[in-house]
């Protein structure tokens, strides 16, 4: 059988089962980093390189034949759909976007009822078609955005469902739908209503699954994922960190932290038995620490992370951050672009900034520099109250 291929995820079985070790970094099998769900305390997922967890984001659609209703040639028909969340880990899917477009016309939104869908719920929603010709065939594209969110975080994908309606002698309606699977396989699979009289509904049957595919271009071009210039940052983008001094940035490379955030501040790095991943204090020309200018910097200042195909910013200390001249305050998230700099200090501005810089290839973004102004200058002075100041 045919695997529908909005379920089949590029993380390899062996990635997940080291995946399940909290601690492990990397596979112990093929040496991939393990690149977890935002959710991760709650699904215990990793994510692909789109950034699609295996196990919070799984819809189905399915065409709910037994709930056909008057279907008559040349006449309007009534497409009643089933959206099923296929989680495994009970946790909800938000379907937040509904486009339906037919033949060449344009993709039209539509409106729905309900948003939440539960981990393994299914909820209804009916389309109506335009007049159905008696000879004719029609195609439908039925597109959605299902979203996963995790506190203050969202990762949302476009999904596609494609079809034709054609009408047979007879008075038999037949929808066609063509699925390709991952591995290059198709399938077609027709689906037939037989109309009875006005009034009169079709046969009870069960309801047929419509084969879903990820609708990377209609992300791209409805601005869901990824920048409209630079393209779409991976999930597994390389890091870099230039300008920080020894031990106070991690090795360069992608975000493999236990809830997918860097955090940067004013606390011990990990390896020096803190809790940060990357150490902000403002040093002078000759590398002595400004200690007035640091203790304003919050233990957890800013946090890094990608989401939607973008890297984002979380302000998370108390003094904000402003980030290509906008404010940024506490507890809100914005996008970076390539080219922003980041003012750690906004009423100091110069004394601590970071600049960021991203290469693409082919729309993909895989290298990001985070580079650090002023510059680390030799030597650094053992700051003397270093864990003092403000809190986050």
């Amino acid at each position: 059988m045919l695997r529908d291929p909005a379920n089949v995820s590029t993380v390899k079985d062996c990635c997940i089962g080291f995946g399940a070790d909290r601690d492990a970094v990397f596979c112990g099998d093929c040496g991939k980093p393990l690149l977890r769900c935002m959710a991760y305390a709650e699904c215990g997922g990793l994510v692909d390189d789109d950034g699609r967890c295996v196990r919070c984001v799984r819809p189905q659609l399915f065409l709910d034949k037994g709930a056909v209703r008057e279907v008559k040639l040349g006449g309007r028909m009534v497409l009643p759909l089933i959206f099923r969340n296929d989680a495994d880990v009970g946790r909800p899917l938000f379907i937040t976007h509904v486009w339906v477009k037919e033949g060449n016309g344009e993709r039209i939104h539509q409106d729905l009822a309900w948003e939440r869908l539960d981990g393994g719920a299914s909820l209804p929603f009916s389309l109506q078609t335009s007049p159905l010709d008696v000879a004719g065939r029609v195609r439908i594209e039925i597109s959605f955005a299902a979203a996963s969110r995790y506190r203050w975080r969202q990762e949302t994908f476009l999904f596609l469902a494609s079809f034709d309606i054609e009408a047979e002698g007879g008075g038999e309606l037949v929808i066609n739908q063509t699925i390709h699977a991952a591995d290059g396989a198709t399938a077609y699979a027709p689906i037939r209503i037989e109309p009875g009289e006005r009034g009169e509904k079709a046969a009870a049957m069960a309801p047929a699954p419509l084969g879903l595919v990820r609708a990377e271009r209609l992300e791209r071009s409805e601005g869901v994922r990824g920048y409209p210039d630079e393209g779409v940052v991976q999930r597994g983008a390389r890091i870099r960190w230039l300008g920080f001094a020894p031990g106070e940035a991690p090795r360069e490379g992608p975000i493999t932290t236990i809830d997918g955030l860097l955090s940067l501040g004013r606390a011990l790095t990990r390896r020096d038995g803190g809790e940060g991943d990357v150490r902000l204090l403002v040093r002078g020309k000759t590398g002595e620490t400004d200690e007035a200018l640091s203790a304003a910097i919050s233990r957890r200042h800013i946090d890094f992370f990608i989401q939607d195909g973008r890297l984002y910013l979380h302000a998370a200390g108390g003094a904000g951050v402003l980030v290509g001249g906008r404010r940024i305050e506490r507890s809100q998230i914005t996008p970076i672009q390539d080219g922003d700099i980041i003012e750690v200090l906004p009423m100091a501005k110069g004394a601590l900034a970071l600049a960021v810089e991203m290469k693409a290839h082919h729309r993909l973004v895989e290298d990001i520099a985070v580079r650090r102004t002023p510059a680390h200058a030799a030597p650094v002075q053992a700051p003397s109250t270093s864990q003092g100041g403000a809190q986050r």
